[in-house]
């Protein structure tokens, strides 16, 4: 947050001179006045401008553990009796990442300024979900901000947790792929070119799998610039273009065509959906809204256009559980048979959540299948891949040995 110089006048004609850590001028113009002090002069540091813009931009960012750290702590701070800006003050002391900090400190001062502690989140949206500033509006709505941020602090755990470990049971499938690409890659880049050059001066006849591997290794060779330019559009293709909207549909489309991923996405996904939308409805958020925020946090297209389609016809006055039947492949029967015993015996919030500790462990379960499929898979895979090159070499060596014996 940037730091502003002012000069004030006091009403006997005394100006006063100070700094104060603010959203824009108007913030310090609204302090000042409300001390009862004229402003004459108020202008931005420069040299704080351009550290805090550094800071927030380019080297820290908000981490998932920094969020569950920081409300978890706001929550342990305003139980104990603590105002919201008491609480404040302690989390921007103990606050190591600058960040954070002036995050914090923009808070406390639009809180001094009359703004709510969630429109100061929500204008960082790249560092605070949907879900995590409506859960606080609905807090400060409802008054119950202790109760709302420790479910809240609940929530990001359980989603940090499904998050870590999707991750990291794919992280040993990923660097063994990884891996067997790079082998192959070298093999055919590097050794095979100049084995070539010694077969091809020996005359031998070469068998088929040789030439062919040979073929496809003086390509690569002589096109290193082609090369580096398909690596990059491979990157490309997994970082940037699956973020766009046509990516997300092409990545959509080969993961609902994905037999196991199939699964692991529809239960990761609606173990965000139930979970996100009990914490919203616990927090005192309509059903009306609280979907909306589902809508958006929920990370899946499909999932999104089917909520923001049920949306629409509740408020047509089709009942909430009605609207999912028609989506068979994404909301299974049971947890919309779920939905609607919640609906009718108002347990709603309850039934959501077990019914995201049951996937939960579906999530688990799915997880392990799929890495022992893949792990299998790809080490066969990387087995015939390799054990091909190594015949394609041996067999010509063998040919050359039993010429000259």
């Amino acid at each position: 947050m940037p730091k502003y110089v002012y000069e004030a006048s006091e009403k006997s004609g005394a100006i006063q001179r100070g700094d104060l850590e603010a959203a824009d001028k108007q913030v310090v113009v609204d302090y000042l006045e409300k001390r009862g002090l004229i402003p004459v002069t108020i202008r931005e540091s420069v040299a704080n401008k351009k550290k805090f813009g550094l800071s927030l931009a380019l080297f820290e960012r908000v981490t998932p553990l920094d969020r569950i750290i920081l409300v978890r702590n706001l929550a342990a701070t305003i139980k104990s009796g603590l105002s919201i800006t008491e609480a404040l003050d302690i989390l921007i002391a103990d606050s190591s990442k600058n960040v954070v900090r002036n995050i914090l400190i923009q808070a406390k001062s639009n809180l001094l300024n009359g703004q709510p502690l969630s429109q100061t989140f929500n204008q960082y949206k790249e560092f605070f979900p949907v879900v995590f500033t409506g859960m606080i509006r609905a807090a400060e709505v409802s008054g119950k901000m202790d109760t709302t941020l420790e479910q809240l602090s609940q929530q990001l755990t359980k989603e940090y947790n499904l998050v870590k470990k999707v991750k990291s049971a794919l992280s040993y499938p990923i660097l063994l792929l990884t891996a067997s690409f790079g082998v192959v890659f070298l093999l055919i880049a590097f050794v095979l070119p100049r084995l070539a050059k010694t077969f091809a001066q020996s005359g031998a006849d070469l068998p088929i799998l040789t030439r062919i591997l040979v073929a496809v290794s003086s390509f690569v060779a002589n096109h290193l610039f082609l090369d580096l330019i398909v690596i990059a559009g491979i990157a490309w293709f997994f970082t940037y273009f699956r973020k766009t909207k046509t990516g997300k549909k092409v990545f959509l489309f080969l993961s609902f065509n994905t037999p196991i991923a199939k699964d692991l996405i529809k239960k990761v996904a609606l173990v965000r959906f139930a979970r996100t939308l009990a914490g919203l409805i616990s927090s005192g958020t309509s059903i009306l809204d609280a979907l909306q925020l589902c809508a958006d946090s929920v990370g899946n297209a499909a999932y999104k256009e089917a909520i923001l389609e049920s949306l629409k016809e509740i408020k047509n006055g089709v009942p909430f559980s009605q609207t999912f039947d028609k989506y068979p492949e994404l909301f299974p029967k049971f947890l919309t048979s779920l939905i609607t015993v919640g609906e009718r015996t108002g347990t709603l919030e309850h039934i959501l959540k077990t019914f995201a500790d049951f996937y939960d462990d579906e999530v688990d379960s799915t997880l392990k299948d799929l890495t022992n499929v893949l792990e299998p898979l790809l080490l066969l895979g990387m087995g015939v891949i390799i054990g091909a090159i190594a015949l394609s070499i041996l067999l010509p060596i063998y040919q050359l040995v039993g010429k000259f014996t």
